[in-house]
């Protein structure tokens, strides 16, 4: 039996002073047995001014220097970049919790050729340490780390699966119902033969919506592959990362996005906003639901819930009725609502 040839992978990691979260990153990297020879790491340095650069070097990566600010951008710049097989994302503030994480995410493509991309839980919670932070173990409990507001309005992973093979989950992504999720293991040529070829800025949930319009619509849900991303671990660090989402990406590219979390054409999803705004600032309900899910997982950390699910909605309405644009887009939402009266 011919041995697989193993593909080789771009790894890319944009960063702006994250020595202390390298560190971590990279040492867990170190213990992967995928072959170091099929791996390349990209580092995107946007003007550290910390030791990131020198941690990076140190550890075999390659660097590119850039001053955008902008990390959706960097993640293009590197993937533009890259010369492999595959490629993925990593955030600097992760740790990768399995050493044959490359093996796992990789293993799909090379059984199927009609999957395009292959990926995995954003937190692996049953991996040990417990984490200390309450409000993070409540957010990592959601395998793609949704507080209960981006979870209303985004699919489940759940309800794409189309099949149960050995290590992994085949689901097909419909454009338009997609789980909202970005850090996926990419054939890179394919990737580059749509939209994202022609604009480094179209990353993450970007890049998924556009790839499945192309045709591309399977991918593999491969949950043994464990890495944590450490994302926010209290509540005005998630606010401050909603708020900066919306400002910097959300709302100047309003015009031109390919995923979007509701169709504001629906009356259906029109009504699905007014209803959440609504339900999250009735609190109760959501205090109900973390009592019930406190019992069920032995963890007062669900009890998060109700404080998370209104803080969030209530930041996100502030940040869409303080900018113009928002604003503009607020009344664009009531008037088409209105008309379908």
């Amino acid at each position: 039996m011919l041995k697989k040839v193993l593909p080789s992978i771009s790894a890319i990691i944009p960063v702006f002073n994250e020595e202390d979260n390298l560190k971590r990153l990279f040492n867990s990297l170190k213990s992967q047995t995928y072959p170091r020879n099929k791996i390349e790491y990209i580092v995107v340095n946007d003007g550290s001014n910390d030791n990131s650069e020198k941690l990076a070097r140190k550890f075999g990566a390659r660097i590119l220097n850039v001053k955008t600010h902008d990390i959706e951008l960097n993640k293009g710049i590197g993937m533009h970049a890259a010369k492999n097989d595959l490629v993925y994302w990593f955030d600097a503030d992760m740790e990768v919790c399995c050493n044959n994480f490359f093996e796992l995410l990789a293993n799909p493509l090379l059984e199927d050729k009609k999957i395009i991309g292959s990926f995995t839980k954003e937190f692996s919670i049953e991996t040990k340490p417990r984490v200390k932070s309450s409000l993070l173990r409540f957010i990592a409990h959601h395998p793609l780390m949704q507080d209960p507001l981006y979870a209303f309005f985004s699919p489940s992973i759940a309800s794409t699966v189309i099949e149960k093979r050995e290590k992994y989950f085949l689901c097909n992504f419909t454009p338009g119902k997609i789980p909202a999720m970005g850090r996926i293991l990419y054939r890179r040529k394919e990737l580059l033969k749509t939209v994202v070829g022609k604009d480094k800025s179209f990353i993450d949930l970007e890049s998924i919506e556009i790839v499945a319009r192309a045709g591309h619509q399977l991918f593999a849900y491969v949950p043994l592959a464990k890495i944590r991303h450490y994302h926010a671990e209290n509540l005005k660090l998630l606010i401050i990362k909603r708020l900066r989402n919306l400002e910097r990406d959300y709302l100047p590219n309003l015009n031109h996005k390919y995923y979007l979390w509701f169709d504001p054409k629906k009356r259906k999803d029109l009504l699905k906003i007014f209803f959440w705004v609504a339900y999250a600032n009735l609190f109760i309900p959501e205090l109900i639901r973390g009592v019930l899910r406190t019992i069920k997982h032995r963890d007062p950390a669900f009890l998060w819930h109700p404080i998370v699910a209104m803080t969030t909605t209530d930041a996100i309405v502030w940040g869409f009725v303080s900018r113009p644009q928002g604003r503009g887009f607020v009344v664009k939402l009531i008037k088409n609502l209105l008309s379908k009266i």
